[in-house]
């Protein structure tokens, strides 16, 4: 699995990646300073949560050609799950030689390899010169200063007996270390800089080698780059670790085979097929292990390698469903511990650095997100010791949401969508309590404390009824964003309006002024109100409480052109000029959740629509090439609903039963998804045309009893008996075969 891009555009990016080192660069080779955060410095080479280098370069010389002098630019980049590789023609003069770079990143390993292979096509032998240049820049990850760190400037040396270059943070115990598997011919240190000029404090380090090859002769030189953020010991254990000459990169195809084969896709449609199993290895590069810091998955690169709780609400439902529970289990439990550290009063936290820097302490909805994710796990995994850890935590968290409310059952606050100039009730958050009330009262009643569970089942039944009751807004049919008066809008609408593009005004002012002036015989009165058109509204159909008659009708005023454009659904039906990943799966997964699979497959589709237009092998956050080119949760996007339900399996470990209730999308035939982890055990779903109907083959592992529901549209033959639409047949463990038939 690989994908190729020519190099036409510099500011294309790529990751090469492990949990412990990202390295961050450009299509063409090359380590351009960019980045906002800290400003021109997120490139380069991590070992989180510190920076090892700006980068590194390769100058080369054919020393029988003339003109071949140069820095290396790539004019080819592939790239695969495990690694990446560049290749060097075009500018390499008359030179026979052709050059290659593989990158790897090794699991379980604080640095990377960068092998050059040079070939000699020609007939006669070439003497070649090759300058390694690679530049330290030992710095902490952006909001460290908030913690006390500071960066100073680096110092640098030659260690002989070592045959490496350790370059050292002036003021902190930060280390990196640069060598090569061939001792080089000479060795120059200071402040040199190759092809581009970088920020920072750095210090370099350059490598020379001299070589002649043969006619159909290679050399390789495999540089070995490597750090650590706590001494000098663990940076020269890391090195040798690289030295040792493990087949690293066979460890990291085998490592990412085991990922594949985990909720492993078949289709007809491959683009499809690919896609999915690219979504899976975004979703690896981004988990990071900060060591004393924590284990867990990032928000996307490059810009935002740590650690959210809003994000991971989401991402976090994808993770489970592509059976890596080890890193779900982990991230649950870094949010955990830095919410408690920040927080303490069971408000979850939004953003921490991977130093443990908390830049956002919580917005309201990813508290009430983070009790129904923690439940999500348990159903999942079948794991309960991960909710009894927390749970002290989350009787905090549910408290804390009630104070949000100040009286009323809507908590206030800013929520995923922050509408400028408003801060007050919004949909995702009301709608994310009530499913947290209702999941916390399941825990309780786990736990056994019926009268605590009572109490939460009714208080999110009145958020339920009060949703629909005051965010319902039966003119348009739809749920509305926020839930304020004449007068909070009022004040906030020089901001709204200033927001709106110059193009966009003939049409959003006069839909205000007519909002203005239908709501204001209500007065000071709250009610309802559909100022953005958030995607956010689709979250009463995402979470499920939605009325029948009210998602049908809500899902196919989503489903036209004031929602959906061609990359997806936009953040604003009013605006309509972004898209993102999110909230394209938002609405995927609530087509899907009410039977309507062919929508919610059409929405995937214009995820993937955008694939790889920023990186080969990645979607990027902001649809279409945009943002970060690589994003956790879209891995929430895509899994959730083809897992969920496309296929159906949805294990209730509250309930000692694995349910499978499928909802093929009509344009799929044959499709079969096998080996998905669930419980104590795995699970494969295969359905395929049959006769006008389908056959349904179900297989699982698991201990928990294996019920099948008939899905809409079908009646079943089993065992001799023929189930209605909506029934629940008791199926064994092993292989069972089910004949679905259209109901006439």
């Amino acid at each position: 699995m690989n994908l190729q891009a020519s190099t036409n555009a510099a500011s294309r990016k790529y990751i090469c990646a492990s949990e412990k080192i990202k390295l961050i660069g450009t299509l063409d080779g090359r380590f351009p300073d960019f980045g906002h955060h800290d400003e021109r410095e997120m490139g380069g080479l991590w070992l989180h949560p510190i920076k090892l280098l700006d980068g590194f370069w390769l100058h080369f010389c054919d020393q029988d050609a003339e003109n071949t002098a140069c820095w290396l630019i790539a004019d080819c980049f592939t790239n695969t799950p495990w690694g990446n590789e560049f290749t060097y023609h075009q500018n390499l003069g008359h030179t026979p030689v052709r050059i290659t770079l593989t990158q790897l990143a090794p699991e379980g390993v604080g640095g990377m390899l960068a092998a050059y292979r040079f070939h000699n096509t020609g007939t006669e032998p070439r003497r070649i010169r090759t300058q390694f240049l690679a530049r330290a820049d030992l710095r902490p990850v952006w909001l460290s200063g908030s913690l006390g760190l500071q960066d100073h400037p680096d110092q640098g040396e030659w260690l002989p007996e070592e045959g490496l270059f350790l370059a050292k943070d002036g003021g902190n115990p930060w280390y990196a270390a640069v060598g090569c598997s061939q001792p080089p011919t000479r060795v120059e240190t200071g402040c040199q800089f190759g092809p581009e000029t970088t920020a920072g404090q750095g210090v370099s380090v350059s490598l020379f080698h001299e070589a002649e090859l043969a006619p159909g002769g290679t050399l390789e030189l495999t540089f070995r780059l490597a750090g650590s953020y706590s001494s000098r010991e663990d940076c020269l254990a890391q090195y040798r670790a690289l030295s040792s000459g493990r087949d690293f990169a066979g460890e990291k195809r085998r490592h990412w085979e085991a990922i594949q084969n985990r909720s492993r896709l078949t289709l007809r449609d491959k683009r499809f097929q690919e896609i999915f199993d690219w979504v899976k290895a975004n979703t690896q590069w981004l988990a990071v292990d900060a060591g004393p810091h924590g284990r867990g998955l990032a928000a996307g690169a490059p810009e935002y390698l740590w650690w959210f709780g809003c994000d991971n609400c989401y991402a976090l439902q994808g993770l489970l469903a592509m059976g890596d529970f080890a890193l779900c289990r982990d991230t649950l439990r870094l949010l955990l511990r830095y919410s408690q550290q920040y927080n303490g009063n069971g408000r979850i936290v939004h953003e921490v650095t991977t130093y443990g820097g908390c830049f956002n302490l919580g917005n309201t909805q990813e508290t009430a997100h983070f009790v129904t994710m923690v439940w999500k796990y348990y159903q999942w995994t079948g794991d309960f010791a991960l909710v009894e850890e927390a749970l002290p935590y989350l009787e905090k968290s549910v408290e804390w949401l009630q104070a949000q409310s100040k009286g009323e059952l809507f908590p206030g606050g800013y929520g995923i969508i922050e509408i400028q100039g408003l801060n007050s009730e919004l949909i995702d958050s009301a709608a994310y309590t009530f499913e947290a009330y209702q999941d916390f009262a399941k825990i309780c009643r786990k736990k056994g404390w019926a009268e605590k569970a009572e109490r939460y089942e009714a208080l999110a039944e009145r958020i339920r009824a009060a949703i629909e009751e005051h965010f319902w807004d039966e003119q348009e049919g739809l749920y509305c964003d926020v839930y304020t008066n004449c007068q909070e809008v009022e004040k906030s609408l020089p901001d709204l309006r200033q927001d709106v593009p110059e193009e966009l005004r003939p049409e959003i002012y006069p839909y205000l002024d007519a909002l203005m002036e239908r709501k204001k015989p209500l007065g000071e009165k709250k009610s309802g109100w559909l100022l953005n058109k958030s995607w956010v509204i689709s979250m009463p159909m995402e979470i499920g409480f939605a009325p029948e008659d009210r998602a049908r009708r809500a899902l196919a005023i989503m489903d036209g052109d004031s929602f959906v454009g061609p990359w997806g659904v936009y953040l604003s039906g009013l605006y309509r000029d972004r898209a993102m990943t999110i909230s394209t799966g938002a609405l995927a997964v609530a087509q899907a959740r009410y039977g309507y699979s062919d929508r919610a497959l059409n929405l995937i589709e214009r995820i993937f629509a955008a694939f790889g237009m920023a990186t080969p092998g990645s979607l990027s956050e902001m649809s279409p090439d945009y943002g970060c080119f690589v994003q956790a949760w879209t891995a929430y996007a895509v899994f959730v609903p083809v897992v969920r339900y496309f296929f159906g399996i949805q294990p209730d470990a509250a309930g000692n039963r694995l349910l499978v209730a499928p909802a093929m999308p009509e344009r799929w035939g044959c499709a079969s998804l096998e080996h998905v982890p669930v419980l104590d055990g795995e699970i494969s779903v295969a359905l395929e045309p049959e006769d006008g109907g389908r056959r349904c083959s179900v297989s699982s592992t698991a201990s928990a009893p294996l019920v099948f529901r008939v899905p809409a549209g079908y009646t079943a033959l089993w065992d001799g008996a023929r189930f209605p639409a909506g029934a629940e047949i008791s199926l064994p463990c092993g292989p069972a075969v089910l004949r679905l038939e259209p109901q006439a």
